[in-house]
Parts: C-alpha cells; sequence; structure tokens
C-alpha cells in the first residue's frame, strides 16, 4: 500500500505523504516482517547457518531505518524513541546473527572463528543492552503514544538475557579451544562478514486483487471534490511546461557565458591591460612591473619549500648516496669472501689429495660447488647492473644539482630569488648600444602624445570590459528572477474553475506562460548586446595592440615572460629530478638490502660447506695417519722374515711370537758358546732353551778359548725371566761382526718401530684436542651468526617501518600537491 502511494502521488500534499517518509515506512515494514520471520525460524529449530543469514539481514534493514530516522529526527518529523528502537533491534539482531554464525562453525569444526565470532555477538549484544537501558530511563509513553507502553522493558529484558547469553558461551568456547583444540583464532577485522539472506519483499496491490477490485478496496478517493485528480495532472503538465522555458533560458545564458570567458581568454583580458597602464604613466612604472617577474612565483616557493622539508626530515641526498655505497661495499665484500672460501676449500682438498695420492678418497670440491658458484656468478651480475644504474642515478642528479641546491635552501633562501633575478637582467634595455637606450628614453619624456593615447585606448578597452560585466551580471539575475516567478506560479485556482471544460489545457497554458515573455525577452536582448560589446572590445584592442609603444612593451614583457617561464621550466625539470633520484636511491638501498640477505644466506652455508669439508678431511688424514703404523709394522715384518732361520727343535719361550720372536731366536744361534761357558756347540748342535737374558758372562772369571783351555766352573742358572717381553742386550759373543750389524739393525728397527707408534698417539691425541677446539669454535660462531641474523632481521624490520612511513608521507605529499594544483587551477 506504503509502494503503491509513492509511486501514483507524485507531489505529497503533506510531510507525511511526502516520497521519503513513505519509503521510510516501507523499509520499517518490510523490517519488521523479516523479524517475524526469524522468529518463526528460532521457534521451529532450523539449521544455524540460515538464522545467521536471516538475522544478518534483519540487522541490515533496521540499519537502513536508523539512518532515515537519524535525518527525519535532525529536521524534527520523527520521535528520538523511535530512533533508539531501530538501534537497539540492529545491535540486538547483529549479536543474533554471529552468534549462530559460531555455532555453525563449531559444527564445521572452525573451533577459532567460533571464538572470535562469539566475541563479535557478545559485543554486539552490550552494545544493545546499553541503548536499552538508555530508551528505559528516557522513554515517556505520552510524549511517544505509537509505540506499546511495554516496549522498554521488553527490549531490555530481552537484550540483557542474550547478552548473559553470549558472554557464557564465548568463555566456554574459549576455554574448550584452549585446551583441546588449540585452534588459531582470527582477528576481528578479518573474520568475513555474513551473508544476507531477504525472506520478506513488497507484493503488489495488482497481485493481491483483481483489477475490478482493486477500485473497491482503494475506494472513492478522499480528495475528490476538493482538488479533483484531474487538476492535479493538469498542475503537473504546467509545471513541466515551466521547465521547458527554465531550462531553454538556463542553457542559453550557459552558452553566452561561455562565449565571453573564451573572448577574455583569447585575448587575456583584463590581466594584459595592466602593462599597458603601467607603460602610459612612466617608464619607471613600467619597469617596476617588470621586476615582478623577479620574484619566484608562488609554484615555485612551494617546490623549494617541500625540497627543503625533504631534506631536514628524511636525510639529504648524499646521505642516501653514502648509506647505499656502504651496503653495495659490504655485499661485493660478503662475494668476495664467499668466493676466497671456495677457492680454499678447493685448495685444500686438492693439496691433501697431491699429500696421500691414491689414499686420499675425498670428492672433488668442483663437482660439489656448482649451485653456489652458480649463486655467487649470478649475485655478482645483480650487484654489477645495480651499479650501472646507480651510475645513471648519480648523473641524473648531477645533471641538476646546481638548481636543486638552490631550491633546498627554501621559498625564503636569498639564491632563489637571486636566480629569478639574474634571468631578468637587462630586460629592461632595449636591445643595443646606449645610443639606442636614450632614444628609447627620449620616446618616454618626449613623445607624451604617444602616452596619451595608449592611455586613451586602454580606457576604451575597459570601459568595453565593464559594460561586458554588467550585461553578464544582468542576465543572470534576469535568468534567477525567472526561475523564481515559475516556482511560485501556481494556476490550480484557475484549473478548477475551467475543470468542466475539455482540451482547456493548452490554451490556458499558453496565456499563463506569456506571463514570462518579458524575461525570456530580456535576457535575449543581454545576449545580442553582448555580441555588440565584444565585436567594439575586439577593435578596441586591436587598436591598442597594434600602436609602436604598445608593441614595444609587448616585447618586453614576453621576453621577460618566456625567461620566467624558462627558469620556471628548469626548476620544474631539478625538482623532478631530485624526487626521482631520491626515490631510486630509496629503492636501490631496498634492493641492496634483500642482496645482502641472500648473500649472507649464501655467505652461511658456504662457510657450513667448508667446515663439514674440513672435518672430513681431518677425519680421513688421522685415519691414514692411524693405518701408518701398521704400514710400517707390516713393512718391518716383511724385512725382519728375511733373517729368519728354520726353528730349534727346542721349545721356544711362551713370550717368542711375531717379528720379536724371530729377531731373539736369530740372536740365540748366531751365538758361539752356549748357555755355559767353556762349551763349544756346533751351528748343527741343538741349543738349550734359553732361560734368561742374553748378557756376556761376569768379569773375572776365566773365558773358553779355542785351544782347550781351562774354564771356571759352571756358574748357577740365571732366574726366570719376567712375564713381559724382554729385548736381548745384544748378540752372543763369538757370532762374528756380521750378526752382530744384523742385531744392532733390528733392534734400532724396532725402537724406530716404538717411537713411532708414541708419535703416532701424541698425534691423535692433539688431533682429538684440535677437533674438541674447534667445535667449541664452531658452537660460538653459530650463536654469533644467529644474534647477528636477529639484529638484521630488526633493522630490516625498522627499514620497512621507514619506507611505509616514507610511502604515506610521499602519498601524503602527493595528494597536498595535487589540491594545491587543483585550487590554483580554479584560482
Amino acid at each position: 500500500m506504503f509502494s503503491y502511494i509513492n509511486d501514483n502521488f507524485l507531489h505529497a500534499p503533506s510531510t507525511d505523504l511526502s516520497r521519503d517518509t513513505v519509503k521510510l515506512m516501507v523499509e520499517l515494514m518490510l523490517a519488521q516482517a523479516q523479524e517475524c520471520f526469524l522468529e518463526n525460524s528460532l521457534r521451529e529449530k532450523k539449521k544455524d547457518g540460515l538464522i545467521a543469514k536471516l538475522a544478518s539481514h534483519t540487522a541490515w534493514a533496521y540499519g537502513v531505518c536508523v539512518d532515515g530516522l537519524a535525518e527525519g529526527h535532525g529536521k524534527g518529523i520523527y520521535d528520538k524513541n523511535w530512533l533508539t528502537v531501530c538501534q537497539v533491534k540492529q545491535k540486538h539482531f547483529q549479536a543474533v546473527s554471529q552468534y549462530h554464525k559460531a555455532l555453525a562453525c563449531e559444527s564445521e569444526s572452525k573451533y577459532g572463528e567460533g571464538v572470535g565470532r562469539f566475541g563479535l555477538a557478545e559485543t554486539a549484544a552490550k552494545e544493545a543492552s546499553r541503548l536499552a537501558i538508555t530508551l528505559s530511563s528516557s522513554f515517556v509513553h505520552s510524549m511517544t503514544p505509537t509505540l506499546p507502553a511495554d516496549t522498554p522493558v521488553a527490549l531490555q529484558e530481552i537484550t540483557k538475557a542474550f547478552c548473559a547469553t553470549c558472554t557464557e558461551k564465548r568463555a566456554s568456547a574459549t576455554k574448550d579451544n584452549d585446551m583441546v583444540y588449540n585452534d588459531t583464532v582470527p582477528n576481528e577485522s578479518v573474520i568475513p562478514p555474513i551473508d544476507k539472506l531477504k525472506a520478506v519483499k513488497p507484493v503488489p496491490i495488482a497481485e493481491l486483487y483483481a483489477p475490478n477490485e482493486i477500485q473497491k478496496v482503494i475506494g472513492t478517493d478522499i480528495f475528490l471534490r476538493l482538488i479533483p485528480l484531474a487538476v492535479h495532472e493538469s498542475a503537473s503538465l504546467y509545471s513541466e511546461e515551466k521547465a521547458k522555458i527554465v531550462r531553454g533560458e538556463t542553457e542559453k545564458r550557459d552558452l553566452a557565458n561561455g562565449e565571453l570567458e573564451a573572448a577574455l581568454e583569447y585575448m587575456r583580458l583584463p590581466a594584459a591591460l595592466d602593462k599597458f597602464k603601467r607603460m602610459a604613466r612612466s617608464a619607471e612604472e613600467q619597469g617596476r612591473s617588470l621586476d615582478e617577474f623577479a620574484i619566484p612565483t608562488a609554484e615555485v616557493r612551494e617546490w623549494a619549500d617541500k625540497i627543503k622539508g625533504e631534506e631536514e626530515n628524511k636525510g639529504t641526498v648524499y646521505e642516501l648516496v653514502e648509506t647505499l655505497d656502504g651496503i653495495k661495499a659490504r655485499a661485493r665484500e660478503m662475494l668476495d669472501g664467499v668466493s676466497v672460501a671456495l677457492d680454499e676449500e678447493t685448495r685444500a682438498c686438492e693439496g691433501m689429495r697431491v699429500t696421500f695420492g691414491d689414499l686420499w678418497t675425498q670428492p672433488p670440491s668442483s663437482s660439489l660447488t656448482t649451485s653456489f658458484r652458480a649463486d655467487l656468478r649470478n649475485h655478482r651480475d645483480g650487484l654489477d647492473k645495480a651499479s650501472a644504474s646507480d651510475r645513471q642515478l648519480t648523473g641524473r642528479f648531477e645533471s641538476v644539482m646546481q638548481d636543486v641546491s638552490v631550491l633546498r635552501g627554501g621559498s625564503a633562501g636569498d639564491d632563489l630569488g637571486r636566480v629569478f633575478a639574474e634571468a631578468m637582467v637587462g630586460i629592461n634595455e632595449p636591445p643595443g648600444a646606449a645610443g639606442r637606450r636614450q632614444s628609447l628614453l627620449d620616446i618616454d619624456i618626449d613623445t607624451g602624445i604617444g602616452r596619451d593615447s595608449v592611455e586613451a585606448k586602454v580606457k576604451r578597452v575597459e570601459e568595453c570590459l565593464e559594460k561586458l560585466k554588467k550585461v553578464k551580471k544582468e542576465r543572470n539575475d534576469t535568468l534567477e528572477d525567472l526561475k523564481e516567478k515559475t516556482h511560485q506560479d501556481d494556476i490550480s485556482h484557475l484549473l478548477i474553475l475551467n475543470k468542466k471544460s475539455t482540451n482547456i489545457e493548452p490554451q490556458l497554458f499558453a496565456s499563463e506562460l506569456e506571463k514570462f515573455r518579458p524575461h525570456q525577452t530580456r535576457l535575449a536582448a543581454t545576449i545580442h548586446h553582448q555580441q555588440q560589446l565584444l565585436q567594439e572590445l575586439t577593435a578596441a584592442y586591436k587598436q591598442l595592440m597594434e600602436g609602436e609603444e604598445a608593441k614595444q612593451v609587448q616585447t618586453r614583457w614576453d621576453a621577460a615572460e618566456r625567461r620566467r617561464k624558462t627558469v620556471v621550466e628548469r626548476l620544474r625539470r631539478a625538482k623532478d629530478g631530485y624526487f626521482e633520484v631520491k626515490e631510486g636511491l630509496t629503492k636501490g638501498i631496498q634492493f641492496y638490502s634483500d642482496l645482502s640477505d641472500l648473500i649472507e644466506s649464501l655467505s652461511l652455508n658456504v662457510t657450513n660447506f667448508a667446515t663439514k669439508r674440513a672435518e672430513e678431511r681431518n677425519d680421513l688424514a688421522q685415519s691414514i695417519e692411524a693405518s701408518k703404523g701398521a704400514r710400517e709394522q707390516e713393512r718391518l715384518k716383511e724385512q725382519l722374515n728375511k733373517y729368519s732361520l728354520p726353528p730349534a727343535p727346542a721349545a721356544a719361550p711362551p713370550f717368542q711370537d711375531g717379528a720379536m720372536a724371530h729377531v731373539i731366536a736369530q740372536a740365540n744361534r748366531m751365538s758361539i758358546s752356549g748357555p755355559y761357558p767353556g762349551s763349544i756347540t756346533s751351528p748343527t748342535s741343538p741349543q738349550a732353551p734359553y732361560a734368561g737374558p742374553l748378557s756376556p758372562p761376569p768379569s773375572g772369571l776365566p773365558r773358553s778359548n779355542s785351544y782347550g783351555g781351562a774354564s771356571a766352573p759352571p756358574a748357577p742358572p740365571p732366574p726366570p725371566p719376567p712375564p713381559q717381553q724382554q729385548i736381548p742386550s745384544g748378540p752372543a759373543q763369538g757370532q762374528g761382526p756380521n750378526a752382530f750389524v744384523e742385531w744392532q739393525r733390528a733392534h734400532a728397527d724396532l725402537q724406530r718401530v716404538q717411537a713411532d707408534n708414541a708419535r703416532m698417539q701424541a698425534d691423535i691425541q692433539r688431533q682429538h684436542g684440535e677437533q674438541q677446539r674447534r667445535q667449541a669454535e664452531q658452537q660460538q660462531q653459530q650463536q654469533q651468526r644467529e644474534q647477528a641474523q636477529a639484529q638484521q632481521q630488526q633493522l630490516r624490520e625498522q627499514q620497512e617501518q621507514i619506507q611505509r612511513q616514507m610511502q604515506a608521507q610521499q602519498q601524503a605529499q602527493q595528494q597536498a600537491q595535487q589540491q594545491a594544483q587543483q585550487q590554483a587551477q580554479q584560482q
């Protein structure tokens, strides 16, 4: 019904039937219908996802009502209590929507999102409860009879109970998530909004009733006898005719104003008259007018202040260049360090291969460092290309450095004014020698008639401009008066008087519209008069410009403008180059910082690789050194076996085994005397088992000789040998010089083997200590690298924050510059 009223009553007789009011009523009715549908769905225990969507649209519908009521309340149309009621319902249904969406998230195992939505529901519910308490404290039923008396109490109870439910559910869900699920709880700002589901729509009246029943339902028009509908329709048609007249005259006015502005802009009036006015006064005044070109323009002063602030707040270009060079040098130094580390590792590996020969089994470094050297080459190429770009930026800055130094002093600096003043030097002097300058002065002093002629021409142009200004004002005033008259014009009474006449509207409209004919005639006259004045202005200005004096002034003026424009363009290029260079340096610093991080990562990987390879080399060298003793013993055993004889029939001592046993047996066989003094034993006679250490007989006893001399009585047998292995102190007597030499050689070989074994054990212990020390140093270096990485991460975060601030400031400055340019263009 409201939609029917809004569509069929174009001219509302009162505020309650205006289009905005009726539209608000439609939205309020739809919101209440959506609320009823939502309550029915809650009672039927529909799915939580469906209820969340219905509640979301309900909250949105009440939000639309809040906007309309707030606008109407400001105009004094609606009561404030209705606005508060809609605000309470908007917040309440927002809480309902988030609550049921959180329940749906729990059923879908999205526990973190559920906790976040329970928090949103609690916040909205608390806000709804607070608004309900405010409504209850300020509600007076007698002042708002359109609301039920129990509205505040009911809303307060509903919102309070639901707020407690949301709080309890949020606490329970948070506890379950913390103790069981440990799902990430998203921030409230990133939780996606809930989709809306509209369940109601306005039903057209034609769908409710048949065409013949509509009139019965609507009934007879109650205003039929007061103001017939036909009169309203005729009045609407008359209003449209008036609007056509106003639109036509407005279009003509705009076209005439456009022609006037285009003509004045082409002739640069009235600004172009200023130089001729000063010329007509005196030469001194003309010189002062040209001196105005030596003053920096507002745009240039703005550039200077901007660059000065940039230098003071964000650092100079030289500081950025210094920072960039430092980061670049550090990156190049790290690349050189990586290259040196790879080369040293390769040399160490190949040196060990040369030392140990075929025993060295460590793989060559060239096959393992391919990726490292490829990354090293790529980083070095990137560094070289970036350095070339840096040189281009430096060259760009050097080309505008002199002008940038002028702008760096700010708008109040002396250098800026000096640049414009130097550009205007000699502008007041005519081209040529001093004699010609004297003739120009003579013209300014003596030709008063010419100066008066220029002044008269200027005055004539000014009179034309003044007349055009008055014509334009009259045209605008006439059009405004026409608009006011058409707005106030009402012929409803004439239409009521002639309602019984048929086809009276064309004749009546034509006669009534004739009252606006004088305004139309006056507007047409102003347009015609303007065209005549433009012709006069064109002729007067042409006559002024064709004079010899005017040509001289115009020549000097144009020259001054060209010089100033040249200076401005030069400073503009300096300003643009400055900010381009600074932006490029900032990006370069960021690039080198990122490249340094990559190079540092490569350096760390190469260091770890070299350390592991060094450990492998040490282990392999220790293994080869450890096996060296065994190889020496095997070689000695082979040498001793060359001097060994078949074993005697007697049983060998228990400790005689291996190479030592062969040496001792050989020494015994080479002995001339038997185990007892005086006895002669042939080489083939069996020898008694060795029962003690071999030693010469004690001094003082008679020794046996080859001539059968007497011998001392036999000595008692020596004590048994100790359990450990003993080395014979020397060969037996009478064995001969060759046997003694062989014995000494075998004894020396045994001592050398023992010394090698002892030295090998000492080397192993020393290498083990060095390995432990290297491991401790590596752990310490790893800790230092981790600390350095943490510090670099902090520095990078600080750099990113500074860059974001710089970008925000640049955007703000660009916006301010654009606004300033727009204002300047408007002015």
